[in-house]
């Protein structure tokens, strides 16, 4: 595939919006990004019920907005409504994760491959950038030896490249779809973490997956992309008690077993 070239009003276009301010957050979607956050970052357990009346004091807020955040939230399948009497976090389940690999890793790859095809010189400066920011801060902390930082930071850095690597998709609704598989994944990696972190040399898969984007080696990329995600829903699947397997299943793509 020919390398895609940047146009001069693309680039004035891109350099303008980052130029901008972001905008100031309202109270519904401050609730609403607290909520989902604490959610995915597993504060707010599966199955724990939502008091509005708790959450109210927790975040200073009426229970109005809370009840906004948690029906949107409901929308994106991190809140179960239970009989319209109240809202639960939506619980995990092994069937619900490999369903929900196997759909991010058609998604994230249909939107992948057109943003190689169509990303410019800005695309690859802000891809290049995310991937720098975030080998830094998974740096090891403790000398050699030592794992690698994986704090709230590295976490928000680690979205951030994604969601750079599929920036330039021309498709609105495939990256809102892969925001939406992306923090269903996220929330069952962290639930995971609690269990231990198996030894993966996260940086390098980053930097193969940067380096294949950039070589505009669409076929390449893809496949380690779909190697990437399927290696984490493979150490989650080990390591999480409530994800054992109590039958054999098929594989995911990308070499994955889920026995």
């Amino acid at each position: 595939m020919s390398r895609a070239k940047s146009s001069p009003a693309g680039a004035e276009r891109s350099r303008t919006l980052r130029a901008l301010p972001p905008p100031e957050p309202t109270l519904a979607s401050s609730v609403l990004d607290r909520l989902r956050a604490d959610i995915v970052y597993g504060r707010l357990g599966p199955g724990e019920k939502l008091r509005l009346e708790h959450l109210a004091v927790t975040y200073d807020v009426g229970r109005t907005p809370l009840r906004e955040a948690c029906c949107r939230l409901a929308s994106e399948g991190l809140v179960t409504i239970v009989d319209q009497r109240g809202f639960r976090v939506t619980p995990i389940s092994r069937a619900d994760l490999i369903d929900l690999t196997r759909t991010r890793q058609q998604i994230e790859t249909l939107a992948l491959r057109a943003s190689i095809f169509r990303g410019d010189l800005a695309w690859e400066g802000e891809v290049t950038a995310a991937l720098h920011r975030l080998t830094r801060l998974s740096k090891p902390s403790g000398g050699r030896g030592a794992p690698p930082r994986l704090d709230d930071t590295w976490e928000s850095e680690h979205g951030k490249l994604h969601a750079a690597l599929l920036s330039a998709c021309d498709s609105p609704w495939l990256l809102r779809f892969h925001s939406l598989l992306f923090d269903q994944s996220e929330r069952y990696r962290r639930l995971a973490t609690a269990y231990g972190q198996p030894e993966r040399d996260i940086d390098g898969e980053h930097v193969a997956l940067v380096r294949a984007a950039l070589e505009r080696d669409a076929e390449r990329a893809c496949a380690l992309l779909t190697e990437h995600i399927a290696r984490t829903t493979d150490r989650v699947l080990a390591a999480h008690p409530a994800l054992a397997a109590t039958e054999p299943q098929p594989a995911l793509r990308g070499g994955m077993s889920t026995k």
